[in-house]
């Protein structure tokens, strides 16, 4: 590409809430603004497996609000990045047509293979370059991907159909219903070199981390790169589901549009750990937002 800069807008278009990350390529690389969020629980689809009236309604509302943030900044080029709520509903493609004309831009339907080799592409570009290997876990609103890769790239991908929005009623029969659930997804990891980190990343991961450093405000620089530990997202766990829906909001850390799925993404994470004997994860803010502008750039 050229030495002039490249202003970008990557809508990611997931299950639990859609997403903005603008950003402004030059010489020195990439500037971002902050991330912003706009809670939508388009992924909590109707008994025929469509994505409901009113879920639909609701992300409409959010996009309209998205493109007039993108159009105040000046985005040259516009990337959506629709994920498992809509890659999965039968209506799916009918409702892409309705957010392009809303908020007129790129989009894509992505695999779960590739949502988890955007993630990986992310997250990792924060650690070392060096000839170790990585693990990502993403931990999104319908769907969980696992990748394995180097900086070089991934070489194992997969994506299971468990995620906080859909195992949030199973989680809510009791605390061993999620293990039970996702257990039989989880497959050996051929690991091919000296291991580094497991990284996650996602809204579930992200919130665990702001609530264990008990933020009154998010601060993305210090959710980057904090280690949770097997025991501390345990105790975290144990401690909110015998609070009153009253109670979590007054967590700090927690914010309202999470309170009732975090739970059920904590059982996610922390059934991954037991079963991989992971003591403790990375958390990353960067994830496929950054690695699909990182695609966008070379």
């Amino acid at each position: 590409m050229s030495e002039s800069t490249k202003t970008l807008a990557i809508v990611d278009l997931g299950s639990n809430s859609f997403r903005l990350l603008l950003g402004t390529y030059g010489k020195t690389g990439w500037q971002w603004e902050t991330k912003r969020l706009w809670g939508t629980r388009l992924g909590k689809r109707g008994t025929d497996g469509q994505l409901t009236k009113e879920a639909m309604t609701r992300s409409l509302a959010a996009l309209a609000e998205i493109h007039n943030v993108i159009e105040a900044y000046g985005a040259d080029q516009v990337v959506g990045v629709a994920t498992s709520a809509i890659r999965e509903a039968s209506n799916g493609a009918d409702f892409m047509k309705q957010v392009v004309a809303v908020c007129p831009m790129e989009a894509t339907v992505i695999s779960g293979e590739e949502e988890a080799a955007l993630g990986f592409e992310g997250a990792v570009t924060t650690f070392p370059v060096d000839h170790r290997h990585y693990g990502l876990i993403d931990i999104g609103g319908g769907s969980t991907e696992i990748a394995l890769g180097t900086h070089e790239g991934t070489y194992w991908q997969r994506s299971y159909p468990i995620g906080a929005v859909r195992l949030k009623e199973r989680s809510d029969e009791g605390p061993q219903e999620v293990w039970q659930e996702t257990r039989p997804w989880f497959e050996p990891l051929p690991i091919a070199g000296p291991f580094g980190e497991f990284i996650v990343v996602g809204g579930t991961a992200t919130t665990l981390a702001a609530m264990h450093l008990k933020m009154e405000v998010y601060n993305p620089g210090k959710i980057q790169g904090h280690q949770l530990s097997r025991e501390v997202i345990e105790a975290m766990l144990l401690e909110l589901r015998y609070m009153t829906p009253e109670e979590r909001l007054t967590v700090p850390g927690l914010p309202a549009n999470r309170a009732d799925i975090i739970v059920a993404g904590g059982e996610i994470l922390t059934s991954f750990m037991d079963w991989y004997e992971i003591p403790h994860v990375i958390v990353s803010e960067r994830d496929g937002m950054e690695g699909m502008a990182a695609r966008l750039v070379k």
